[in-house]
């Protein structure tokens, strides 16, 4: 719901609150913009919503808003006011897409310039490591980036080149002891070209360095569920490493994709029915730490839907304002 300009709520009701036991009604208690409590038998309150859901604010932490330079395919006004309105309180925003891509303190203080007054959402910032940027990071880490992004193939832009193993080396190094968090992944075209082994070997990589330099590493968009035990194991033994997923891997499966439809194209690509249950039991059993968007949009005719030809289309899904289930 939206609060009046200017009222003060120590208060909510609703006949539909989202707990952790499921949805009922109650009274929320907020004391300096913070709940206090959760009344499971609301009397009288401020703000009666009456059956509006009151929930708490999702963070999506894996987004791709692409302002500036790519304002076209989706700027900050458009991207907090979709958030806004399936629930997400928070984005934070991928460093490439983009241009410049956030790879450098100046990079970085151009990109907030560009968000700064169109933000309908709380909005945070990932920076990027790329070959040769090592000696950025640090300051981008006290310019405020959350963390840092990095390929391990061809990100499917130009401006943001993919790491070897020595980039990698270098970053980790700069890393250790700040704190800041580094996000591997991988870039996939299709299914029949970027088989299931490419994600269980780049994460196998991942799970070594993380270990080697106790650096905190996040492993994103997993669409596999082979790499789930070198995962568990690498945590056993004391990596300090989570993993997300995301809305399309749950919910979409090879099988369903029709014949050319390039609306489905993602990176990773969208996989098996059966792969698909064992991210849920995954995620269930607390094996997989979050879900995300992966919020990648383009303009129509990058979709290539005129072909219908998923090598040519981009790959990307828009599913920001979507996440959230009917309740």
């Amino acid at each position: 719901f939206t609060m009046e300009p200017g009222l003060t709520v120590s208060a909510v009701r609703s006949r539909r609150v989202l707990c952790s036991d499921g949805v009922r009604p109650a009274l929320i208690l907020i004391k300096d913009g913070k709940i206090q409590s959760i009344l499971p038998d609301p009397d009288s309150a401020l703000k009666d919503v009456g059956d509006k859901l009151v929930m708490p604010g999702i963070v999506d932490c894996h987004v791709h808003v692409n302002e500036p330079g790519r304002t076209s395919w989706e700027g900050y006004w458009t991207a907090t006011r979709a958030a806004a309105a399936g629930g997400v309180t928070t984005i934070v925003d991928m460093p490439l897409n983009s241009i410049p891509p956030t790879t450098t303190v100046g990079n970085f203080r151009e990109k907030i310039q560009s968000a700064t007054g169109q933000c309908f959402v709380d909005t945070a910032f990932w920076g990027g490591v790329i070959p040769g940027n090592q000696l950025e990071l640090r300051p981008m880490i006290q310019a405020g980036v959350a963390g840092f992004k990095c390929f391990m193939i061809h990100s499917g832009v130009d401006e943001f080149p993919h790491v070897s193993d020595s980039d990698l080396h270098s970053a980790m190094q700069q890393l250790q002891g700040t704190g800041s968090v580094l996000l591997v992944t991988y870039y996939s075209t299709f299914l029949k070209s970027r088989p299931d082994l490419m994600e269980l070997e780049a994460i196998r990589i991942i799970t070594q360095l993380c270990m080697q330099y106790q650096v905190r590493c996040h492993i994103v968009h997993l669409s596999s569920a082979q790499p789930l035990e070198i995962i568990r194991a690498a945590r056993q033994a004391g990596a300090p490493l989570t993993v997300e997923t995301t809305h399309h891997y749950l919910s979409l499966s090879a099988e369903r994709v029709p014949t050319g439809a390039t609306l489905f194209k993602c990176c990773p690509p969208i996989r098996s029915m059966a792969n698909q249950e064992q991210l849920w039991a995954a995620l269930r059993a607390g094996d997989v730490d979050m879900v995300v968007s992966d919020h990648s949009p383009c303009t129509p005719d990058l979709k290539r839907l005129d072909v219908g030809d998923f090598t040519q289309a981009w790959g990307g899904i828009s599913s920001l304002q979507l996440g959230r289930p009917p309740f």
